[in-house]
């Protein structure tokens, strides 16, 4: 079975570029799509749901950081996979692509073997990916169920809030948002997720970002500021605090004691 794979730059001999040394190198596990600029990329991205989009970062019409805006807007099992790319080594664009949520950031001209890890990378997160969200719903359950202190999940609302929370956890996220998008007063809201899950909002958000961030650390790639922007972090200091506070180690220290395990 192919993976559509959707290629987004405004240099034709990019895109055809991309395309030659991809297929040369995956012959027939990808199903490429080529477009010029950010709106057609939208465009393809709702109609034919891609796996994969490999996107510049500067392109007319649509930049690659509103694409991606848009498309952390789809639902978390039709959300694409991104690669940047950018003639731009600066921490400003890696970091607002981390937060947009790209998976990883090569730079111009392309080292085909930079590039041909990056996919072989997201090709094993996306034999994985489906099963992540409705693990974590699922273990939640769990843990509701043997809380001394649960409620009934009336209509549904806590379910949809935590489903909420794990599509939205990378961004800046905070309970008033949620509270809204399950139509529930903030002061109601509160009360009620603590005592369907036995842990307050902010206490829930900062496990389930720890919990992402370690499966990070755990593929040994990315530094440690990459990896807090990407589960919702503001920084690496309070990252690093809130990671030794709940795990009893740094980041770094979690990632070599990993290492040393594999």
């Amino acid at each position: 079975m192919t993976t559509k794979l959707l290629i987004a730059d405004d240099e034709k001999n990019i895109r055809m570029g991309l395309q030659a040394m991809i297929e040369r190198e995956f012959s027939g596990l990808y199903e490429c799509i080529l477009v010029k600029d950010g709106r057609e990329a939208w465009q393809h991205v709702k109609q034919f749901l891609p796996e994969l989009v490999i996107t510049d970062i500067r392109m007319p019409v649509m930049d690659g950081i509103m694409l991606m805006q848009h498309i952390r807007e789809l639902e978390p099992e039709r959300r694409p996979l991104v690669i940047i790319l950018s003639g731009y080594d600066e921490f400003q664009y890696a970091r607002e692509a981390i937060r947009c949520g790209a998976r990883e950031y090569l730079l111009k001209p392309i080292v085909r073997e930079e590039l041909f890890g990056a996919l072989a990378v997201l090709n094993e997160e996306l034999k994985e990916r489906n099963h992540l969200i409705d693990d974590s719903v699922v273990s939640v359950e769990k843990d509701r169920l043997a809380s001394a202190s649960v409620i009934p999940d009336r209509n549904g609302s806590m379910t949809r809030a935590i489903q909420y929370i794990h599509a939205h956890y990378s961004e800046d996220l905070n309970m008033a948002v949620v509270s809204n998008s399950v139509s529930l007063n903030y002061t109601y809201f509160s009360q009620a997720f603590k005592a369907y899950t036995g842990l307050s909002f902010v206490q829930y958000v900062k496990r389930l970002r720890i919990t992402e961030a370690k499966k990070l650390l755990e593929c040994q790639g990315g530094k440690i500021y990459e990896i807090a922007a990407n589960v919702g972090f503001d920084n690496a200091k309070h990252f690093n605090k809130v990671f030794r506070e709940l795990e009893g180690m740094t980041p770094q220290q979690f990632r070599v004691q990993n290492q040393k395990g594999n």
